[in-house]
């Protein structure tokens, strides 16, 4: 199983060796927002939760992929959307794939499609993307210390004391 920061790592890789990506960021909103010099095409990735199901871990990421807009161009907007939505279905194929080894990435999802004004005239989408692990419910690799034992857990070891 990997962790949050191994997961988050696959996909700062892939969209940094990416050719139509200039700037891959890992942040909040609000740190993404004050992120100095930023070359564009840019995507932004931020884990927005995680949740235990069973013997499964689901982590959910945001990504926003999005360029600067040219006031030249009319259909700058609509271009925008196309080539960040291609970005976005590029990640999708690669993590996507049945046969990827570490995790399982639901690729059902929708694009946003966003056109704002900050300091920057931006156009591009959002959307989110869940990873699905299987979990490793082992008591035995707990990292405890030499005070906590089996008998004071108020339930019984999974296979009974004659493993303990």
């Amino acid at each position: 199983m990997l962790t949050l920061n191994q997961i988050s790592q696959k996909f700062i890789n892939f969209f940094s060796g990416h050719s139509q990506v200039n700037t891959v960021i890992y942040a909040d909103d609000f740190d993404f927002s004050a992120y100095p010099n930023i070359l564009y095409r840019v995507v932004h990735i931020q884990s927005v939760d995680s949740q235990l199901r069973g013997k499964e871990i689901i982590n959910r990421f945001k990504f926003i992929i999005a360029d600067i807009e040219n006031p030249q161009n009319s259909n700058s907007e609509q271009d925008i959307w196309s080539d960040c939505a291609l970005i976005a279905d590029d990640f999708l194929t690669f993590f996507g794939d049945d046969d990827y080894p570490d995790f399982l990435l639901d690729t059902d999802t929708t694009f946003q499609q966003f056109s704002e004004s900050g300091t920057d005239r931006t156009a591009g989408i959002v959307f989110t993307a869940s990873v699905r692990q299987t979990r490793e419910i082992n008591p035995c690799a707990i990292p405890t210390k030499d005070n906590i034992s089996y008998d004071e857990r108020p339930y019984s070891p999974p296979f009974g004391n004659e493993f303990f």
